[in-house]
């Protein structure tokens, strides 16, 4: 789970970038390579992601993750997991290098959803 922190509003705005690498997630074809990375871009409104959690639900994806079974499936997920947690609209690039003759950039967007509501 990604965790946030108060954005403190010390200026007018902000525009906040992370920059991660991400390693290889397929275990089938070990896709994408080292040297593949994401790159998290918002505009902070009250809360800013953690960087620490953020490492680490990243890293989660490493090895494959739950159902999502391909790199486009995974980059929107962590994209609206963002949103979700910052609660303002997020965009996540992934430049992905897939072998050493192909690459593969994705840009995704995404908005804050609703959490839906289990019935027990």
């Amino acid at each position: 789970m990604i965790q946030t922190q108060p954005n403190e509003r010390r200026c007018n705005g902000m525009v906040e970038t992370h920059i991660l690498p991400l390693g290889p997630c397929c275990p089938r074809s070990g896709n994408p390579l080292v040297g593949s990375k994401l790159t998290i871009t918002y505009r902070p409104a009250d809360l800013i992601l953690e960087v620490a959690s953020l490492r680490t639900y990243v890293d989660s994806y490493v090895g494959g993750k739950g159902e999502i079974r391909s790199m486009e499936g995974m980059i929107q997920a962590i994209t609206q997991d963002c949103a979700n947690a910052v609660r303002i609209n997020v965009e996540v690039i992934a430049e992905l290098l897939i072998d050493p003759r192909q690459e593969m950039k994705l840009t995704c967007h995404a908005y804050p959803m609703k959490p839906t509501t289990t019935k027990p």
